[in-house]
C-alpha cells in the first residue's frame, strides 16, 4: 500500500472539525468570562484552523479521484461532500481572516470594534456548522452504517431503496450482487 492523497485527507480532516467545535466552545466561554486572554486564544486557534484547512481541502480534492475508483462509492455522495466542504473551506478562511484582524487590533491600545467581534462570532458559528456538516457528508461516503434512513443526508440524485435498505442513484442501475448503484 502506498501513502496517497486519501490518507493525507483522512489524517488532516479531523483538525478543522474538532478544532472549530473546540474553538466555538472556547469562544462562548471567553464571552461568558469576559476574558481578553481567552479571546486571544480563540483568535489564535481559528488562525491555526484556517491554515490547517488549506491542505485538508486540497488533499480532499485529490482524494476524490482515488475514492471514486473504489467499489460501492457513489459519485453523488462525493459530489455533495465536495460542495459542502467548499463552503466550509471558504467560511473557515474568512473566519481565520477575522481572527487575524482581531488579533492585530488587540495588539493596539484600541478596543476591538463591536462589528468585528459580532462578525467573528457569526462566522465562527457558520463555519463550525459547515465544517461539521462537511465531515458528516464525508463520513457517509464510505460509512454506510451512519446513513440510516435520513433523507437529509442523501444527495439530490440518490434515493433510498426501502426494500433492501440501500441507496441507489436515480437513473442508475442497481447491481443484484451488491445492492449498490454503479
Amino acid at each position: 500500500m502506498t501513502f496517497n492523497w486519501a490518507h493525507t485527507h483522512l489524517l488532516l480532516n479531523h483538525f478543522p472539525i474538532v478544532g472549530a467545535i473546540f474553538g466555538l466552545s472556547l469562544l462562548v466561554y471567553a464571552m461568558v468570562k469576559d476574558s481578553k486572554e481567552l479571546n486571544l486564544a480563540t483568535y489564535w486557534l481559528f488562525i491555526i484552523i484556517a491554515l490547517l484547512t488549506i491542505p485538508t481541502y486540497f488533499a480532499g480534492k485529490q482524494a476524490a479521484g482515488i475514492v471514486l475508483d473504489l467499489p460501492n462509492v457513489s459519485e453523488a455522495f462525493v459530489h455533495k461532500h465536495r460542495n459542502i466542504a467548499e463552503w466550509a473551506f471558504i467560511a473557515l478562511e474568512i473566519t481565520g481572516a477575522f481572527a487575524l484582524m482581531g488579533l492585530l487590533i488587540s495588539k493596539s491600545p484600541r478596543k476591538t470594534p463591536n462589528w468585528l467581534t459580532a462578525t467573528f462570532v457569526i462566522f465562527v458559528i457558520i463555519s463550525t456548522g459547515l465544517v461539521s456538516w462537511a465531515g458528516l457528508q464525508g463520513g457517509i461516503i464510505r460509512h454506510t452504517e451512519v446513513r440510516g434512513d435520513l433523507p437529509f443526508l442523501m444527495p439530490d440524485d440518490v434515493e433510498l431503496n426501502n426494500n433492501q435498505g440501500s441507496q441507489t442513484e436515480k437513473g442508475g442501475e442497481e447491481s443484484e450482487e451488491s445492492g449498490h448503484s454503479h
